[in-house]
């Protein structure tokens, strides 16, 4: 009885979870090409922080100084580097008149290290339009073209895009995946793409494209200075100010490699999860919940059914129920993890790896909520913070 109560409860859970997952991306409206590209538009301020980035940040320049939009002024800033990063910088800048390289001040007490780079290149930009940039990102030739249009149309105070996920590795094609279909399951994107809702926001700091009247009404990074999950927090200060603000599908224009290997997956994710759960103890179990049943415990009950149908004593009509929803269950499952693989551009056999991603996800949720709740902080690119 206990088993057809699982299975009972791990079917409506997998429905819920599919029907959130369509809606995501039926919500989920994608920008397109402009039509006015190459014409000129208002100034936009491209601004884009790195700190030890060298392997990323010329490719991520080089792609914004190919945008056709004529009207840009591009804003690095050198965030204290310890590696090659300010060299790659100076070398840029002696290529391209558009580009200025700040020199990023020693981090001020209070403030997370991406929030004061952030602000303090902020006022140094002109443009209309502020454009932040994570250095790991690389744009297609029309991407700013097409975002202003989009923004523009749509009377927008704030656009932040759904970015191509480059995934080469092996631990960020088991991971990644996992995090982001989460992430998109979490998500309740239309009320953050409703003005009538202005406490719900959510933002991709990979790509932000924000209105600098905005920008000063809401505060700008100033405001969410001790901030770890800055863009999101920059969102909801813009809505809440009575600007539009939408979490659009950019995947045709942004790309980003946002971790290499294991340990900037781990660091990066645990990081952020707990934080982006609203640091409630509720939220994790619920997401531990969920992701367990919607990829562990599919196959677990599928194994378990199979192992008393093959027994020795004979098969019961209760395994063989067992049995033939948990198949329909790891079906789906196994479906919805292809699918996100395909939408994340990794090779669909990655699937089969989803219950040890699934594993990971849970257990990096637990250590970010442990390391916060316990005081020992986060950890990013050699800095600690208290959040």
């Amino acid at each position: 009885m206990a088993t057809l109560g699982l299975l009972a409860g791990v079917t409506v859970l997998l429905g819920v979870i599919a029907w959130r997952a369509v809606e995501f991306f039926a919500a989920l409206e994608p920008v397109v090409a402009s039509g006015s590209r190459g014409e000129r538009g208002p100034l936009v301020s491209v601004i884009v922080p790195a700190r030890n980035e060298a392997p990323n940040v010329g490719r991520c320049l080089e792609s914004v100084c190919r945008q056709d939009y004529s009207a840009l002024e591009v804003l690095a800033i050198d965030d204290n580097s310890t590696d090659d990063t300010p060299r790659i910088l100076a070398r840029l800048a002696e290529d391209e008149p558009r580009l200025r390289v700040l020199a990023g001040a020693p981090l001020a007490p209070g403030w997370t290290g991406k929030n004061f780079a952030l602000a303090q290149a902020a006022a140094h930009a002109q443009g209309e339009w502020l454009l932040f940039l994570d250095a790991d990102t690389w744009l297609e030739p029309g991407t700013i073209s097409a975002a202003v249009a989009h923004a523009a149309e749509r009377k927008l105070g704030l656009l932040s895009l759904v970015t191509r996920q480059e995934l080469a590795g092996f631990w960020e094609r088991v991971i990644q995946p996992v995090v982001l279909l989460v992430i998109a399951l979490a998500l309740p994107l239309k009320a953050i793409n409703d003005s009538r809702r202005p406490g719900v926001a959510y933002a991709n700091g990979q790509f932000l494209l924000v209105r600098a009247a905005a920008y000063e009404k809401a505060g700008g990074h100033a405001a969410e200075r001790d901030s770890v999950v800055e863009d999101s927090a920059l969102a909801r200060a813009v809505k809440a100010a009575g600007f539009g603000v939408q979490l659009a599908d950019g995947r045709g224009f942004v790309h980003v490699r946002m971790y290499r290997g294991l340990q900037q997956t781990w660091e990066g994710w645990s990081k952020n999860s707990f934080l982006s759960a609203g640091r409630r103890l509720r939220n994790v179990a619920l997401l531990v919940v969920c992701i367990s049943a919607l990829i562990l415990v599919p196959p677990l009950l599928l194994l378990a059914g199979m192992r008393e149908l093959l027994s020795a004593t004979g098969a019961s009509s209760g395994a063989v129920l067992t049995s033939a929803v948990a198949a329909l269950q790891w079906a789906l499952a196994f479906y919805l993890t292809w699918r996100c693989e395909r939408e994340v551009g990794v090779p669909g056999r990655y699937a089969f790896t989803a219950p040890l991603g699934a594993a990971m996800f849970n257990a990096l949720l637990c250590y970010s909520a442990y390391r916060i709740l316990s005081g020992h902080g986060v950890s990013w690119k050699g800095r600690q913070y208290q959040p």
